[in-house]
């Protein structure tokens, strides 16, 4: 596997996040949790949202009703004080700086690879390594699952 191999070479971390659909054109970081290769340095942070509840067209409050009883189980703001969404990148950035990551790990779908984009890092999905599927929409459990087969196929 070549891009396996590829690991032992970067520094990678690991990377999982929720969103909420606010707009047609933005995915609001709900949350996010991100594991360095080391297993050791992590970040888990939430967000408040970008538009208030009751701001959102129907469709989208459909949507969060949705992906919070059945996927991400997330209520819509956060219970304790959280950044905004949109300080999202430089808070990602930082992390990122600082612990030297110049690859991003993230399982399917497509805001992880945006983001990587965005912050102009490379990024791979993990779908490749045909790992076992975790059975989580918690992105702490789901990175801890996808970590620990990730470093025993290394």
């Amino acid at each position: 596997m070549q891009e396996a191999s590829m690991l032992v070479e970067k520094r990678w971390a690991l990377l999982d996040v929720e969103f909420i659909r606010t707009s047609a054109a933005h995915r609001c970081i709900r949350k996010l949790y991100i594991l360095c290769d080391n297993g050791f340095i992590d970040m888990e942070l939430e967000f408040f949202p970008c538009v208030p509840y009751k701001d959102l067209e129907l469709k989208y409050q459909r949507s969060f009703q949705y992906c919070k009883r059945y996927i991400h189980k997330l209520c819509y703001k956060p219970r304790y004080y959280s950044p905004e969404c949109l300080k999202v990148l430089p808070i990602l950035n930082e992390f990122i700086v600082d612990n030297d990551i110049n690859l991003i790990l993230y399982k399917g779908g497509t805001i992880e690879r945006d983001l990587s984009n965005a912050l102009d890092v490379s990024s791979l999905n993990i779908e490749c390594f045909q790992l076992e599927k975790v059975q989580s929409h918690d992105p702490y459990v789901e990175v801890n699952g996808y970590f620990s087969q990730i470093v025993a196929m290394l």
